[in-house]
């Protein structure tokens, strides 16, 4: 009896120590922290850190210390690429790294099962990948002014998608439409038609 109850307790603990998700209304009003240092401090107060803006070349492995993280932003910096090891904060809610010098779509995203927010706008990301459409809880999605020709049929799976940033990117008039069919509870912004070498 005594070992069972040793070992529920043990059990409850080490589920606390984990991520934990918040309301969208509490992660809107929780402390933004804007120090790494700060936030380290006190690591299992942190639910949103925003670095944006830092001249950041790589990800502080710190970070990864923030496992109660829910939202980060890493916008305006001079990122080339996102760590595997991000996928490990698995309470992301909101994800921003707009603005940076990313290539490629980061597949650590794809772990995110709680992931609603998402802004990837004015990166290099060529193609997203299929892993993207087990986003199951993605409602936002930004792309806009990036190079995103490839959208594979698997992201027809996100069904909560309710807006999708395709601006300032080249598609004929084909393409939106396909697109459009794969997602069509979404609003998705798109710029005029290209001839597209027509």
């Amino acid at each position: 009896m005594r070992h069972a109850l040793l070992t529920t307790l043990l059990l409850l603990t080490a589920a606390a120590a984990r991520a934990q998700l918040l309301s969208q209304a509490a992660l809107d009003s929780t402390r933004t922290y804007r120090s790494l240092e700060r936030a380290l401090a006190e690591p299992d107060r942190v639910y949103r850190l925003d670095l944006s803006g830092q001249k950041l070349k790589a990800v502080p492995e710190g970070i990864r210390q923030l496992n109660r993280l829910n939202a980060l932003d890493l916008s305006g910096n001079r990122l080339k690429e996102l760590p595997a090891w991000l996928g490990e904060l698995t309470a992301m809610q909101e994800f921003r790294a707009s603005r940076n010098r990313l290539s490629q779509f980061p597949e650590a995203v794809c772990k995110w099962r709680h992931l609603k927010r998402l802004d990837l706008s004015r990166n290099d990301i060529a193609a997203v990948p299929k892993c993207a459409g087990g986003l199951k809880q993605l409602v936002s999605l930004d792309l806009w002014d990036t190079d995103v020709a490839d959208f594979p049929r698997e992201l027809g799976d996100m069904d909560a998608l309710r807006f999708l940033d395709l601006r300032n990117i080249q598609y004929s008039q084909e393409e939106m439409d396909r697109i459009q069919e794969l997602l069509p509870k979404t609003k998705i912004h798109f710029s005029a038609p290209c001839d597209c070498g027509m």
